[in-house]
Formats: structure tokens, sequence, C-alpha cells
């Protein structure tokens, strides 16, 4: 291999593959933090709410009006945080970017093992596969998105002639 090849495959490398992979990476630690956050949130929330039924059972009159009134928000803010998580689909999107990631660090490898000219066409080809496949996937969860929540072209109320 001559100096202008390895000069390309150490770039290649450092530019291309390294570089994606890391954003990858921080991408799908990303997502796992918020997941995490959203979890142990709606948990509390959850706790919270219970703590004040439970108070409300031991208060009398107006307090226990106001705990009953607590728990409901405390829950309902629960759901919310839930229905937020899913519709932002924390796990989904870290799954997405943690399996790229992973992709890029196998080809990595496959790409230093590899000596001969031959092969860098077949690396390269293969590490944009991984780019084109971390695409598609993203549109296919706009499909689902929109078959999970079609919108409607025409005003409520109205009829088709």
């Amino acid at each position: 291999m001559n100096e202008r090849d390895a000069q390309f495959r150490a770039l290649y490398r450092e530019l291309r593959i390294d570089e994606q992979r890391r954003f990858y990476e921080k991408r799908c630690e990303e997502y796992e933090q918020a997941r995490r956050q959203a979890i142990a949130l709606r948990n509390g929330l959850l706790i919270l709410s219970a703590l004040a039924g439970v108070a409300g059972q031991f208060a009398t009159g107006a307090g226990r009006a106001t705990c009953g009134v607590a728990a409901a928000v405390l829950a309902a803010l629960a759901g919310a945080l839930t229905a937020f998580e899913a519709l932002i689909g924390f796990a989904q999107l870290r799954k997405l970017y943690g399996d790229a990631a992973l992709n890029l660090r196998t080809a990595a490898l496959d790409w230093d093992a590899a000596e001969s000219e031959a092969d860098v066409a077949a690396q390269v080809e293969r590490i944009e596969q991984i780019f084109r496949t971390e695409n598609g996937q993203w549109g296919q969860l706009m499909v689902q998105n929109e078959v999970a929540s079609p919108l409607s072209a025409e005003p409520a109320g109205e009829e088709k002639p």
C-alpha cells in the first residue's frame, strides 16, 4: 500500500467512521439518559400521588378534598409524561443510534484489518451502507408515526360530496 492510500485510509477512519460513531454514541447516551429521567420523574409523580391519596384518608373536610385533587393532578402529570415519552420514543431512538454505533464499531475493526487496495472500495461501500440503513430507519419511523396518528386533510364536520 502506498503512502497516499495509507493517508486516505487514516483520514477516512478518523473523519468519517470515528466521528460518526462518536456522534451516534452521544445521541444514544442522550436518549438513554432522557428515558431514565422520564421514568424516574413519572415514578416520583406516581409515588407522590399515592402519598397524597393516603394522606387524604387521614384528613377531614377541605384537607381531604385538597389531597384528592393533588393526587389526581399528580397522576395526570404522570400520565402526560408517559404520553410524552411514548410520543418522542426515547427507547426507539436510543436503539436506532445504538445500532448504528455498534455497526460502525464492527466496520471499523474490519477497516483496520483490511490491507489491500481492492478492499478499500468494498469497505467504503460497507460503511456508507450503514449510513444509508440508518437514514432508511428514519423514514420507517416517519411512516410508523403517520400510520399511528393519521391527520385528516378535511376539516371536521365537512362531508365529501
